[in-house]
């Protein structure tokens, strides 16, 4: 990330362990219905979080680059977020696909269509073409990388035009977001959108990367704040959120809470750094993608261990904290041998080179 801000990686490498526990915290019993032993309120909204975190790090990274925007520029972005993306993608979706052939997973390979092969395999799984996910937590990155397709332009009427047109982008961000949490769609509340027969889920992931190259705009505004101003502010957000989580029957106000705690961790303050900058928070941010897909792939194990040894509190806890250390030594293996490596592979052999360009020409 463009100038490391430490406390930008950490919140996303508390959200990657948040969203874990929230989808460990259900336990699917085998007479109907589900026992919640650690239950977070509303944690499907990290997703957007990530949204906003992505939104904010493309303005800071290619605010410059896309300002004289060339055919050329667009290309090279868009093979650098095809290398961020895929590896991890492609690779860890083998592996559910061997634990559907092994018949270890609800799903069966005889459920997906030619179609849906190929959506996977080009990660188009979040923009409501009906295609069935091999990785169902996927969605968010496909729908990221639909975004990325469109920042040119988000980036245009967010960044480069006036402030009251950047003002306007907000607002329609604002009622994307709205129309997601009213269109009847969502799962675990309004805004848990995900299914891939709508376009909801791809316009959740704009709308979240509108609001973070909006933040990137204005948040310069908390640098007028004293240090000591700023770090009350991350506590306040912080607690806020809390009860909020804890209190609300909508997940609305908690995402409208995630912009000001964007924008305050990005001035990377004392209190940001203390709480996001530490070295366990950032480890776990630089290989937040790889927990993100990896994570489902156990949650079944947890429960297959909880029937068997008897279905008690104890049993599924330890069983969800071995699964957590097994996701953790596997992430960080896929970020050292597939994330890297595939990154560094794609961007040297399929980046365009402007002699090439010039060539041609």
């Amino acid at each position: 990330m463009a100038g490391d801000i430490r406390a930008l990686t950490g919140v996303r490498g508390v959200a990657a362990a948040i969203i874990v526990v929230y989808h460990f915290g259900d336990v699917q019993l085998a007479t109907g219905g589900t026992a919640s032993y650690f239950r977070i309120p509303f944690g499907y909204l990290i997703v957007d979080l990530f949204f906003m975190l992505s939104g904010y790090v493309m303005a800071l990274t290619y605010r410059d680059a896309f300002a004289h925007l060339t055919p050329h520029t667009f290309a090279t972005f868009m093979v650098k977020r095809v290398a961020r993306l895929y590896p991890a993608y492609f690779v860890i979706g083998l592996f559910y696909i061997a634990k559907m052939a092994a018949g270890l997973s609800g799903d069966h390979l005889a459920m997906y269509s030619a179609w849906d092969w190929v959506g996977n395999l080009l990660m188009m799984t979040g923009w409501g073409l009906y295609i069935y996910p091999v990785i169902g937590v996927a969605w968010a990155a496909s729908a990221e990388m639909g975004s990325y397709l469109l920042l040119p332009i988000l980036m245009a009427f967010t960044l480069r035009k006036s402030s009251p047109t950047a003002a306007v982008a907000v607002l329609a961000a604002f009622v994307a977001i709205y129309a997601v949490s009213i269109s009847g769609r969502g799962s675990g509340g309004s805004l848990d959108v995900v299914n891939g027969n709508s376009f909801y889920p791809l316009l959740r992931a704009v709308a979240g990367f509108t609001l973070g190259l909006a933040i990137f705009r204005f948040a310069d505004a908390i640098d007028r704040l004293s240090m000591t101003l700023q770090d009350a502010l991350v506590i306040g957000i912080l607690v806020a959120m809390v009860a909020v989580g804890a209190l609300s029957r909508s997940d609305l106000p908690l995402y409208l809470l995630f912009i000001p705690l964007v924008a305050v961790l990005s001035r990377d303050g004392r209190m940001a750094q203390a709480l996001f900058g530490n070295a366990l928070a950032y480890r776990l941010g630089v290989i937040s993608y790889s927990i993100y897909l990896i994570h489902p792939l156990f949650v079944s194990f947890a429960v297959r261990t909880w029937r068997h040894f008897g279905e008690t509190e104890a049993v599924y806890v330890a069983a969800a904290c071995a699964c957590f250390a097994a996701i953790w030594v596997l992430s960080e293996l896929s970020y050292r041998l597939v994330e890297m490596p595939g990154r560094n592979w794609i961007t040297q052999w399929m980046a365009p080179r402007k002699r090439d360009v010039v060539a041609k020409a």
